[in-house]
């Protein structure tokens, strides 16, 4: 149970990390046009297959539903990239955000409660 715990809080802060990232580089995919836009958001799409690679990871390892939300809220973002909706996109990012940090909440709680 502990090692669970503790692989759960790991992905779950690595995926915050990435998804803040992710969030930055979508700021600099706005401020783009034309060719330099077609550039930036395959680069943008090898980053978030990348993040999902890493969410399915954490969700076959912990089972945690949590990832499975975070799951949704990238392919979400992605979607809203996709439209050029990059406000709705952000949004996204931030509650994928909200997911990985619950996971990350509940399992230091559990960890608490287990005097660890």
């Amino acid at each position: 149970m502990i090692k669970k715990e503790i692989i759960s809080y790991q992905f779950g802060e690595r995926i915050k990390s990435e998804l803040i990232i992710g969030s930055k580089m979508l700021e600099a995919v706005e401020s783009l046009e034309a060719c330099e836009l077609r550039g930036a958001k395959k680069a943008m799409d090898a980053f978030l297959d990348a993040l999902a690679v890493e969410i399915g990871m954490a969700l076959r390892a912990t089972g945690q539903p949590e990832f499975a939300m975070v799951e949704e809220k990238l392919r979400d973002a992605r979607r809203k990239i996709e439209e050029a909706d990059y406000q709705e996109a952000h949004a996204n990012f931030g509650r994928a955000v909200s997911h990985a940090t619950t996971a990350c909440d509940k399992t230091v709680r559990t960890l608490i409660d287990m005097n660890l």
